[in-house]
């Protein structure tokens, strides 16, 4: 006689397996829009110039900047505004990993830096450096 625990793994497994084969079926039926050249549509294409959809295409980008640490990708951001941001927080996130406010190029990015420095060594003559009085405070509140 077969272990009904036996039976109902088996059962799971099939389950997945078909699961597995529909995602497949169903992702392989997507199309890719492509541009006059030939070549697949970039974000901002394929929103047809709508707003909330720019605005996402924007936030993907800065997103995966940051993540990357790769400034090249803000550059492909259209709204200067939103590209500066993003190299900013590119560059913001590598000072506080490296621990180096050389790094920043504006007040708020060096403050940052001694901010996360000063919480992860318990330093508070670091909190006394931070020139933004409310960053100061919630540091010497924090450390």
């Amino acid at each position: 006689m077969i272990d009904k625990k036996y039976l109902i793994f088996v059962g799971v497994i099939l389950a997945f397996i078909v699961f597995l084969a529909v995602t497949l079926i169903l992702s392989s039926s997507e199309k890719i829009e492509v541009s006059d050249t030939g070549l697949p549509k970039t974000c901002e294409e394929q929103c047809n110039g709508i707003a909330s959809c720019l605005e996402q295409c924007t936030n993907i980008k800065s997103n995966l900047a940051t993540l990357n640490n790769d400034v090249s990708v803000c550059d492909e951001i259209q709204d200067p505004l939103k590209a500066e941001e993003c190299r900013r927080n590119v560059v913001l996130k590598d000072a506080i990993v490296e621990e180096d406010s050389s790094k920043c190029t504006d007040e708020n990015c060096k403050n940052a830096v001694l901010l996360s420095k000063a919480i992860s060594t318990k330093d508070r003559s670091l909190c006394e450096q931070i020139t933004i009085e409310a960053m100061k405070a919630d540091c010497l509140n924090l450390v």
